[in-house]
Order: C-alpha cells, then structure tokens, then sequence
C-alpha cells in the first residue's frame, strides 16, 4: 500500500515523499486514512530548522526525519486486539503527517465526532498539550493566571484556564496573536515588546503578581521573566520544551523564587498517565473532554486556523511556521487535496 508523508529531508528543507506502507496489523495497531494533520510549531519547528540537534540530551536530531504527531482520519482496518475502535470510525491518533498511517490503539486512537469539522476538531491533539498545565496547578476560580506564549500551546492554555475560572492574562510579541488571543475570549493581553511586563501583571494584579505564570514557549530567558511576574506563594508551570543553549544570570529568578516560596512545575504532556487512577486524570480522559469542548465550540478554536493548505506547500508553511509569525499560528493539512 503506497502512502504520501512529510518528510524533514535536512534542515531547512520538507517534502512530501511516497512510502510504501505494510497493512499488515500488529494486534493493537489500527490503520487510518488520514483527513486532516495539525502541525505543532514548536516541536516541529525545532526539527525542522535543526533546532533540535542542540537539545542537551535526548534526540540528537538525525535527518532525514519524520514529522507530526497530530492526525485525524477514518479508520480502515484493526487489528485483533482492538477493541472501543472499529473500521469506519473517525479517529483522533498521535500519527505523523502522512496520507495512511498504522497506529498503536494502547496509545491513542480515540473516536471523535463525525459532525463536527475535521479542520476544527484535528485542534484537540494541541490543546492536549496545553490541558497538562491545568491539570498540574492548583488553580481556583479568580485565580490571576499569566499565560506567556501565544501560539496554539499558549491561546489553548490560556482558554483552559478561562474555563476553570480564572481570570487569564496572555503575553505574546506578536500583535496578530494578541488579536487572536483576544478573538478567543482573553480579555487581558500584554505585548512585553512594547510594554513593561512586571508592571503591566503588578498593575492588573493590584501588586500582587499572577498567582499562577505559565511558560508556554519553552525559552529559558523568557521562563526567567515570567517567574519574576509571579506572586508570593504562587506557582510557575513550564510547558514548553527548552531546546536553545542559554547565557545569562538565573540568580535573579531563583532568588525571587526562593524568597517568594513559589513551586516550579515541569508539565510536560509526555508524563501524564495514560490510565486514570484515584489521583489523576489520564490521556484518553483529557482528549475526550477537550474533543467534545472543541466540537461544541466551548474551546474556540477558527480563530486560530491562518492556513488550511495541502501537503504539497509544506515547504511554504513551515517556513511561515518558523519565521512569520504575523501571519502564520493555525496550519491544518487538508490530506484530500493530495489525492
């Protein structure tokens, strides 16, 4: 069975290359025809510029590589130990961008809505993401919450938060995705390029500082600012991945954070569980509620969407992804139009 797949050929440069794909099933795996893939800028940003290969451990970044993690399509066979899923279901997997993809059921494979837009519903696989920082802090409704970061991770965060009923504060340098932000119910929006960051959150906060800080871009320097915006007692969340080497003095965060008793929470999505227990949510519960919120427009989510585009101008949208981001946030493939 031949598939069509993006493929980072070297840094700099992606295309869509054919395979031929074996669709003999493992017995959890589950075969997809792919709809839609959503692209996360920021994991695959950093692969597909070669940031990745400076990451202090872990994947030393070997090309040429895969990309995408986020895919929605209708299922075409199961394997024998598939159960919950069966052929013709529309299904929201971890699969990579690619025309038919195998998947492992164990690790996510989950029914969706066949009503509501593809374009739209492939979103829940980036919140996702953004639901661990809810989920890690100990957040009550009128809790001040700064979310630093504007891309889809951060914008999903910051409207997770809205929903529990906190009163939410994003910051991005991008005047496009305060706009969005904004379009997305946050009220309180901050560009730290033109303005005073602490100032802006003491002012908003009466003095106080956020009682939660989120970091949702994963930059070391800017996890130092945001720690520094955050009140006594209160909590700072690292969401994003911190790849790029950084030179500068941390003592500043750490002091504030240790005479200001504030927790530092590591919310990487990878480390939730992927079975509830007693204590914890796990996965298929996050995707499942974020899915329905997303179907029922409770999360929104076509303000986000800059470019529903075909796989062939990959090489156009990651270059948007990774350098324009005024005009690029929401890239969605339509895998149709390859067909």
């Amino acid at each position: 069975m031949l598939t069509h797949e993006l493929t980072v050929v070297e840094p700099g440069r992606i295309e869509v290359t054919q395979t031929d794909l074996d669709d003999r099933l493992h017995p959890h795996e589950v075969l997809i025809e792919t709809e839609y893939s959503v692209v996360s800028a920021g994991t695959e940003g950093a692969g597909f510029t070669g940031l990745v290969k400076q990451m202090p451990f872990g994947d030393a970044g070997q090309y040429p590589r895969g990309t995408g993690y986020g895919n929605l399509g209708q299922v075409l066979k199961v394997g024998d130990a598939v159960s919950g899923v069966q052929p013709g279901d529309r299904v929201l997997s971890f699969a990579r961008h690619a025309s038919i993809v195998k998947t492992d059921a164990q690790r996510m494979a989950l029914p969706v809505s066949c009503e509501a837009p593809g374009q739209h519903l492939v979103f829940t696989r980036m919140a996702g993401v953004s639901i661990s920082a809810l989920r890690s802090s100990s957040v009550q409704p009128g809790d001040t919450v700064l979310v630093v970061g504007g891309g889809l991770v951060g914008n999903f965060t910051a409207q997770l938060f809205r929903l529990a009923g906190a009163d939410v504060m994003l910051a991005d340098l991008s005047e496009l995705r305060l706009q969005q932000a904004r379009a997305c119910g946050i009220e309180h929006t901050v560009n730290p390029g033109r303005d005073d960051l602490e100032a802006v959150v003491r002012d908003w906060t009466d003095g106080a500082g956020a009682r939660i800080g989120v970091e949702a871009i994963g930059i070391s320097e800017v996890i130092a600012q945001t720690a520094m915006c955050i009140a006594r007692h209160g909590e700072l969340i690292l969401l994003g991945s911190p790849r790029a080497p950084a030179h500068f003095d941390v003592t500043p965060m750490l002091l504030h954070i240790h005479l200001e008793a504030i927790r530092m929470i590591g919310a990487l999505e990878w480390r939730w569980p992927q079975h509830e227990t007693e204590r914890c949510r796990d996965l298929d519960t996050n995707y499942r509620q974020l899915a329905a919120w997303i179907a029922s427009s409770q999360l929104a989510v076509e303000p986000l969407l800059t470019h529903l585009a075909s796989p062939a101008d990959c090489q156009q949208m990651y270059e948007g992804l990774t350098a324009n981001k005024e005009e690029y946030l929401g890239v969605v493939f339509d895998w149709s139009l390859l067909r």
